[in-house]
């Protein structure tokens, strides 16, 4: 069933309501005015009331019947007042719903979660039907979309939306938001011109804002939003509401594309350090010696060793202080410890040593460096 199309906006509280329509009915009567239709509703109609009540009042004072209506003024300014309050806190508990409707977005971990998302938080700032779609090269996609209590509607919706796919041009009202990079309010779409043809017929629009949402690289996409089931119209409130939370959904979007690119390049970091330590290891764990290359350990000629020998030019000053404590005997945790270094990095170390000095084991290396000690010990001959 079609719901009534009366509805003008936010209702106000019951019990304020019954305030404003108790002292309606009473300052209606003492100015001897016919009781005429209720007051409706919503915040507006209910202020105007009022606010015309304070003014005939008003006329009444001034011309001498002052003590007759001074009771009824000052009823009438503490239901304003009352009223005014209720509208205030109205307007506290829909931007705290704003706070809270975007901190749920930021669990969705990607920009196709997130967009999904969109519609389900919007109506939790109390519209009943809300529609987030894309704009590809000025080219409308619609993604994803809710109607509390209807969700073949909704899908009904999307496919309609994604099948005409129309181009946003100077001839809708969307690329208006777009432009001026704001929300905007449409009062009447059935009769707006400029509207999105194929959403306003698929959806059956009649009042409705419409937000951009904005990322680093200009305009991602558009959120639309109504009270088309309440059977109220959207206004000027719920356009300031939706620019808030539209503005807060453009920093979840940078958020979110800035993680998926961070991932992606840890991925890519950790795939790039993978592939070197399994090279690393195949060299270093290899019992086939490799081709020689430039910076490769020259194996030692045969007979007496230079002063300068291979030894030294092979290994660096930290390596050679390693092969000095191998040569008293020391084992990896005592060299750690001398050294100050893990016992990790002290195995390191002497598995690079025996690399570079083609040992099999230490003994070897230790003996290749006694060697080296002897041939500078021996005398120089004549």
């Amino acid at each position: 069933m079609t719901p009534p199309r009366n509805g003008r906006g936010h209702p106000v509280p019951h019990a304020v309501l019954r305030e404003v329509r108790a002292v309606t009915a009473r300052a209606r009567s003492a100015l001897g005015d016919d009781p005429g239709p209720d007051v409706p509703d919503d915040f507006p109609a209910a202020e105007g009331a009022l606010a015309e009540l304070a003014e005939r009042i008003g006329e009444l004072a001034a011309a001498g019947r002052g003590g007759a209506v001074l009771g009824l003024f000052i009823e009438v300014s503490d239901v304003r007042e009352r009223l005014r309050q209720a509208r205030l806190d109205l307007r506290v508990r829909v931007h705290a719903q704003v706070q809270e409707a975007l901190t749920r977005l930021q669990d969705a971990r990607s920009v196709v979660r997130l967009a999904e998302c969109v519609p389900e938080a919007v109506c939790r700032l109390g519209f009943d039907r809300a529609l987030y779609s894309e704009i590809r090269e000025s080219v409308w996609v619609p993604q994803s979309c809710t109607v509390l209590g209807d969700p073949a509607w909704a899908a009904e919706i999307l496919r309609i939306g994604r099948a005409e796919s129309p181009v946003l041009d100077r001839t809708v009202v969307e690329t208006e938001a777009v432009r001026r990079r704001r929300a905007l309010l449409v009062t009447d779409a059935q009769r707006e011109a400029r509207g999105l043809a194929c959403l306003v017929e698929a959806a059956r629009l009649e009042s409705y804002v419409v937000a951009p949402v904005v990322g680093d690289d200009g305009v991602l996409g558009l959120v639309h939003a109504d009270r088309y089931v309440q059977g109220r119209q959207v206004d000027e409130f719920d356009r300031e509401v939706f620019g808030a939370f539209a503005q807060g959904l453009g920093i979840a979007f940078r958020r979110t594309l800035l993680v998926e690119r961070l991932q992606s390049l840890r991925t890519e970091v950790g795939r790039f350090t993978m592939n070197i330590a399994d090279a690393m290891d195949r060299i270093l764990d290899s019992d086939h010696p490799a081709a020689p290359v430039i910076g490769d350990p020259v194996v030692p000629p045969p007979g007496p060793v230079p002063a300068r020998s291979f030894v030294e030019s092979a290994l660096t000053p930290r390596q050679l202080e390693v092969l000095r404590l191998m040569g008293e005997g020391r084992t990896n945790a005592a060299i750690a410890t001398r050294l100050t270094i893990s016992e990790d990095t002290a195995k390191s170390h002497v598995k690079q040593i025996l690399r570079k000095l083609g040992a099999a084991n230490r003994a070897e290396a230790v003996s290749l460096f006694l060697r080296t000690q002897q041939g500078r010990a021996a005398p120089e001959p004549a």
